[in-house]
């Protein structure tokens, strides 16, 4: 079966070791009987066994286990031989066969491929229970099937092991003890059912006062009268026993004797025959010969001088025979002193040897264990020992049993302050040596045994040696002794000292519950078993076998030399929950694995459940829905006993795990509705689910398999391919659209009720994956340890969750469309039949709209599932697809939300829509349901009834709008509003105030105050809240966004009407009031300006026949020369026209440039004076432009630029050449330049008087640079390539104008022209001041004339100078 390691210490040299020791006499109750002649038969050597890789052991007579037997009397006498009523002769073969089958009730408490163990059906139910608090301990004769447990006043009798046969059956026996104490916590006596030719005989041996009572036959000690079994019964009793003295051990020892071993160390021969065969009891103590003293005073000195025998025996064990009616016997102590005794059935004795082992094994085991000298808490001790097969052949090998030598398998002790070491030795005793020839350290179980336990350890050694069997109180140890075969493989391995240590695990019993060990024997092989076992007594839960599984054919020892990390699982798994709760699978600290052998192990173990490949699920039975839960079950018991008893796994393992779970609950509700639709089907057709695992590929499937008859796919695929559900998902869909596609080719197009049906099943699979599954994540998300990951709908809430997770399965890339597809499918075929008259299709159609919500539900899951997976990987690709299909989802869910009312799911959609806060489907299904019932309403006008159902449903559905302004808030406002106005009903929302309450109002108000609502806003603000300022600051905002010109003009007006009503009610007391009154002026100077230059152009356009060309009209006669050489300009120059002749509003820079680039030569005289006034009118611009403190430099930039254009507008070479000219015609040329003309108006307007006038010099360079431009100008944001063409446009001007100023004397004819432009100025405003003055005057002399009476306007002069419409008083300001 196991492996074993190949130990340093496997051969000791031998040590010879004098014989020690001897016993006192004992004394005897009857004479000595005589020694009668023996069968040859008595004995019979048993047939030899490889017990381990170290040592080559050839043929020897037969081990012992823990009760040794003759055996012959097993071939003879059988558990089948007798019962109470009949006694008859059998074949203990037959009854092996039928032990060997486990379907005779035994219940499975665990199995792997070493292993098994099993509660045996027989125990009788009073030591079932584990509530019952009485004491009681158990014997067993494994060798006839028998089992004794004991109590203080009964024995109970039973076949622990019976056949399936009723004639086979043996009711328990109740055997009443006459002899029993009434004290409780005296030791419990010892009970044993002996093997006969016949019926088996029944022997009870008192602990605390050495009483014996010995029956011939069970029967006879199970008679119910108390006088007729005393008759029938052997008397006697051990003699000598000192006071405090107790039997802690009886030992079998065939034929008819006994072996009792006593709390003082002492151990008695007891017999139950005499030599001829007749019931008589005889014990004597074993002594030394040589230490025996006879008469009185050598008693009294083998009392009193207990020295000598004073020990604590660990284990006393009868050996092999070697003649008729004798035996040997070893005396262990703790101590490791080995006593080697002859017995004689006749009840003689003698000491053959005695060998102090103790040095030879701690020696050994503190090379294999690193222990170091033995100490106070540091304590050897022997636990047990069994007998092994004599080495050996022929004559050495009787010469070497005659000798008394024996081979024996020690279990020993190393005590530590913490735990302990536990060792199995084979040794071989004789009497010149000990040689030490194998050593197994055990690994797997190192806890320290109790100060105070009425069970020692026991080791056991079934007849094929191997397995060994520890048996602890509330553990068993299983060891491989197996052979290691010889190859170059493992020797390589030894030489590497890399060979596997040998194979060993252990059993422990449930920890919190009283299960304790209270007996235990190696049953006797037979080869027709598979397996060698041991059966063990539990208090409070019966008899168990554990039985040891040899190796599978073709495997050697080291293919499982080690306990894996998935058979600890699966034994968890399937057995750790059973009502039989014997085991704890818990684990042990000596046995542990790393976190990542784990996790291996436990995906391993949830695939063998997913795919049915586990040894411990049936994969064929009647009902597939018990099947599945089982697995389902076995599922969550792994995840338990994972997050119980191991460190936690990682997140990954977690999901997987998670996932697995998820499809097996899935399935199940899959076949739920399968095993329904099955039951209800008619004659037309197979169901969805057969034609769709028909039609899925052989890849996504496992194939059903006709030599294994094999004929139902459906039921084969739930088996065996439930790991990959997922194809089954979009497989749905797939399938009903081929079935209809189908059917259209043949000419046989589906009935109603056929494709009613076919996706009515189609929804119910789709429903019954998805919604199982991600209610199953959500709610088992702490049982598997994701519970920090939030989840709304079994969906992860937050992106980042979604790192480092691989395609979550119900949200695949064939899931997502395939959903939303079979969803929109549902719902057209509900519209088309909706009025059917068929009751069945009906049915189906009815379905179909109640399931429809469902699967709208389930489609937004997939799609955020899908898109936030997505938005998590590492490619740039996925990303981006993961953006689309983000923005998908959103369009794809408010469709869906808002058809839902097309088949009479409005409610449903609007509770999705609040689910989901989709407040656009919201507001529209809500909305139109709200139209619908007050057109039912009107409609109703003669009937009450409706009339009045129409009017509570409107009731009730502005109850749901008002509340959701109160529960959304601006979410819902937002798109409440817009829906309004989107579709024309502006007034309804102004209006609507009344119906709502004042949190209506209030989002109302902060809806229309965006930007993009301003128009509306002001409306709002002067109608409902009579707020003249905030109407103001919408109209301004409105003014910012506005493109026409008309637009721009009237809201600004209307700003400025508002905020004077804001002044004159007093509605703000803000010191920026007159400040915002002022820059309303300056802009509505701006857009006059602008309209001038329209008024200027627009005579020369009066051919055209359409704006087209008119466009094109102007800039022939505007945009043509100046620009002409200068690109960029020009570009300029004809958007800014376009703009203007399409009545768009242009910003004051636009406007500047679009007057200063405009051709000198194309300008003609008009009555306003425009083309004299264009440079003024450009500065005037940059004057009412509105510039921040960190701006003032593009401020002078705009000035910069408008002097050197208005000076480069003339020849001023040609000027410079005065020659033959008067100071007249100087005057008038001069005079005729812009310059003059801008200087001019500057100074009457009072333009320059602030703010000088700029010098030829001061203003070159502006804008030639790139620095420049970037920096001071509207032009940051440009490309460097459209900055450098600007820039060299700006620098063409310069190159102008510095030829003026060096040819034409610019510089200094600036000064002149200066001075001309200040007299000329100085001379128009006095002329002014005089006809102004003299119109007052002739104003007053009229008001006396006409108001004589009235005081006269004498004080009262009018100070403010309108020069023009231009609002010019603004540059005084």
């Amino acid at each position: 079966m196991f492996s074993s390691q190949v130990n340093p210490l496997s051969t000791r040299n031998p040590r010879r070791r004098q014989r020690t020791g001897s016993d006192d006499s004992v004394r005897q109750n009857h004479k000595r009987p005589r020694r009668a002649g023996l069968s040859t038969d008595t004995f019979r050597p048993l047939s030899s066994k490889d017990v381990n890789g170290h040592v080559q052991h050839p043929e020897a007579p037969s081990q012992a286990s823990t009760h040794s037997h003759d055996t012959r009397s097993q071939r003879d006498v059988g558990p089948d031989t007798t019962t109470l009523a009949i006694r008859r002769r059998g074949s203990k073969r037959g009854e092996r066969d039928k032990r060997a089958n486990r379907s005779d009730g035994s219940i499975e408490l665990t199995k792997n491929e070493n292993y098994f163990v099993t509660q045996l059906p027989t125990t009788p139910d009073r030591l079932h229970n584990n509530q019952n608090a009485e004491r009681w301990h158990g014997t067993f004769s494994a060798h006839i099937g028998y089992a004794v447990a004991m109590t203080q006043h009964q024995a109970i009798v039973w076949r622990y092991f019976q056949g399936a046969n009723p004639k086979d059956s043996f009711q328990p026996l109740v055997i009443n003890l006459q002899h029993s104490t009434s004290d409780s916590r005296a030791p419990l006596p010892f009970g044993l059912v002996v093997p006969t030719a016949a019926e088996p005989a029944f022997l009870v041996v008192t602990a605390s006062d050495g009483h014996i009572t010995y029956w011939e036959s069970l029967s006879s000690a199970a008679s119910i009268d108390p006088n007729r079994q005393k008759q029938q019964g052997v008397q006697g009793a051990v003699g000598g026993m000192i006071s405090g003295e107790v039997i802690t051990k009886v030992t079998e020892v065939e034929p008819h004797g006994f072996l009792l071993t006593f709390s003082t160390g002492r151990v008695a021969h007891m017999t139950v025959c005499d030599p001829h065969g007749k019931p008589s009891i005889n014990a004597q103590y074993l002594r030394d010969s040589e230490s025996y003293t006879s008469g009185l005073f050598g008693s009294l000195k083998s009392v009193f001088n207990s020295a000598g025998w004073r020990r604590n025996v660990a284990a006393v064990k009868a050996g092999n025979s070697w003649q008729r009616g004798q035996r040997y016997a070893v005396v262990a102590t703790t101590k490791g002193v080995f006593q080697v005794w002859d017995l004689n059935w006749n009840g003689t004795h003698s000491l053959v040897y005695e060998i102090d082992a103790k040095e030879d094994l701690l020696e050994t085991i503190q090379q294999g264990e690193n222990i170091a000298k033995e100490t106070d808490s540091n304590l050897f001790r022997v636990l047990d020992f069994v007998f092994l097969p004599a080495a050996g052949k022929g004559k050495e090998l009787l010469k070497s049993i005659e000798g008394g030598d024996c081979r024996l398998l020690v279990l020993t002790a190393v005590s530590g302050p913490v735990d302990w070491k536990y060792s199995l030795i084979g040794i071989k005793l004789s009497q010149s040596s000990l040689d030490i020839d194998v050593v197994h350290q055990i690994r797997s179980y190192r806890t320290p045994l109790p100060a105070e336990s009425s069970f020692r350890p026991e080791l056991l050694v079934p007849e094929t040696g191997q397995t060994a069997f520890v048996v602890f109180e509330k553990s068993v140890l299983l060891f491989s002794l197996s052979k290691v075969e010889e190859s170059p493989s493992s020797q390589l391995q030894i030489e590497a000292h890399t060979l596997p240590f040998p194979f060993e695990d252990v059993l422990d019993f449930h920890k919190v519950k009283s299960y304790t060990a209270v007996g235990c024997a190696a049953e006797p092989h037979d080869r027709a078993q598979t397996y060698t076992s041991c059966v063990l007594m539990v208090y409070g839960f019966g008899v168990v076998r554990v039985a040891a599984l040899p190796t599978k054919e073709g495997h050697s020892a080291l293919d499982r030399a080690t306990v894996t990390a998935r058979t600890k699982l699966e034994q968890a798994v399937f057995y750790g929950n059973l009502q039989q709760d014997l085991l704890d699978f818990s684990g042990r600290p000596e046995i542990s694995f790393d976190k990542v052998e784990v996790q291996v192990a436990a995906l391993a173990v949830s695939e063998s459940i997913m795919r049915s490949t586990s040894v411990y699920i049936s994969a064929v039975g009647p009902s597939v829905d018990q099947q599945l839960q089982r697995r389902s079950t076995a599922l969550a018991d792994l995840i338990k006993h994972l997050k119980k008893n191991h460190k936690p796994l990682d997140r990954l393992t977690r999901w997987k795990l998670l996932w697995d779970a998820e499809k097996m609950a899935a399935a199940a509700t899959i076949w739920k509705s399968y095993n329904a639709a099955l039951a209800t089907k008619g004659d037309d057709g197979k169901n969805l689910l057969t034609e769709i695992v028909e039609r899925l590929h052989e890849d996504f499937k496992v194939e059903n398999d006709p030599q294994r008859f094999e004929t139902d796919p459906v039921r084969h695929w739930f088996i065996h391919d439930i790991w990959r559900l997922e194809f089954i998902i979009p497989w749905a869909q797939h399938a009903v659209e081929q079935l209809f596609r189908e059917s259209i080719e043949d000419k046989e197009d589906f009935d109603s009720f056929t494709k009613a049906r076919l996706v009515s099943e189609a929804n119910d699979i789709q429903l019954s994956a998805l919604e199982t599954a991600f209610s199953f994540r959500e709610e088992n998300a702490a049982l598997y340890g994701v519970e920090n990951e939030v989840m709304i709908d079994g969906v992860l809430k937050h992106t980042d969750d979604y790192e480092g997770l691989p395609e979550i399965w119900t949200s695949s890339l064939q899931i997502v469309p395939k959903v939303k597809v079979l969803v929109d499918l549902s719902r057209e075929l509900a519209l088309a039949h909706d009025d059917t008259e068929d009751e069945s299709t009906a049915r189906f159609i009815e379905r179909l709209v109640e399931n429809n919500p469902r699967l709208v539900q389930t489609c937004c899951q997939t799609y955020i599932e899908r898109f936030r997976w997505l938005k998590t990987r590492n490619d740039r690709k996925s990303q981006n697809l993961g953006m689309e299909l983000q923005e998908e989802h959103f369009r794809v869910r408010r469709s869906l939300f808002v058809k839902l009312s097309d088949i009479g799911q409005g409610q449903e959609g609007i509770r999705l829509a609040d689910k989901y806060r989709e407040m656009d489907a919201l507001v529209e299904i809500i909305d139109h349901g709200l139209q619908e019932e007050i057109q039912r309403a009107k409609q109703a006008a003669g009937q009450d009834s409706d009339r009045e159902d129409a009017a509570r449903m409107v009731k009730l559905l502005r109850g749901q709008i008002n509340s959701y302004f109160k529960r959304f808030g601006k979410s819902w406002a937002n798109a409440y509003f817009a829906k309004h106005i989107q579709g024309g009903n502006s007034i309804t929302i102004l209006s609507e105030a009344s119906i709502y309450d004042d949190t209506y109002q209030l989002q109302l108000n902060a809806f229309l105050r965006q930007p993009m609502y301003a128009k509306l806003c002001w409306i709002n603000e002067v109608h409902s809240e009579h707020d003249f300022s905030a109407a103001a600051d919408a109209l301004k905002a409105a003014e910012k966004e506005e493109k026409s010109l008309w637009g721009k003009k009237i809201q600004l007006s209307m700003a400025k009407l508002a905020l004077l009503a804001t002044k004159s009610r007093g509605q703000v007391a803000d010191a920026n009031l007159d400040s915002d009154i002022k820059t309303s002026n300056r802009k509505l100077a701006i857009v006059t300006t602008q309209e001038q230059v329209y008024e200027y152009i627009r005579p020369t356009l009066t051919g055209a026949i359409d704006a087209v060309a008119e466009i094109q009209l102007a800039f022939e006669q505007y945009c043509k020369r100046y620009v002409e050489e200068r690109e960029r300009f020009g570009e300029m120059l004809r958007q800014n026209v376009e703009k203007l002749l399409s009545r768009k509003a242009l910003d004051s820079e636009e406007l500047i440039d679009t007057i200063t680039l405009m051709d000198e030569d194309s300008l003609r005289p008009d009555k306003e004076g425009f083309g004299d006034k264009r440079f003024f009118s450009a500065l005037k611009l940059v004057k009412l432009s509105s510039f921040e403190d960190g701006e003032l430099a593009r401020k002078d930039f705009l000035e910069k630029v408008v002097w050197r254009r208005c000076m480069i507008q003339d020849d001023w070479v040609s000027i410079n050449h005065t020659e033959l000219k008067d100071d007249t015609q100087v005057e008038v040329e001069t005079g005729a330049t812009a310059l003059f003309k801008t200087l001019r108006e500057g100074y009457i307007t009072g333009l320059l008087t602030s703010s000088p006038p700029a010098t030829p010099s001061e203003v070159l360079g502006a804008g030639a640079t790139l620095e420049s431009l970037r920096t001071n100008t509207r032009f940051a944001q440009s490309s460097d390539n459209s900055l450098m063409q600007l820039a060299k446009d700006y620098e063409s001007e310069d190159v102008l104008l510095e030829m003026y100023i060096e040819k034409g004397r610019l510089e200094q004819w600036w000064k002149g022209v200066a001075e001309a432009a200040q007299q000329s100025a100085k001379d128009e405003l006095e002329h002014y001041a005089e006809d102004l003055q003299r119109r007052n005057s002739v104003d007053r002399a009229f008001w006396k004339r006409v108001n004589p009476d009235e005081p006269g306007q004498e004080g009262q002069e009018n100070h403010e100078v309108v020069i023009d419409g231009q609002a010019d008083v603004l540059m005084r300001q």
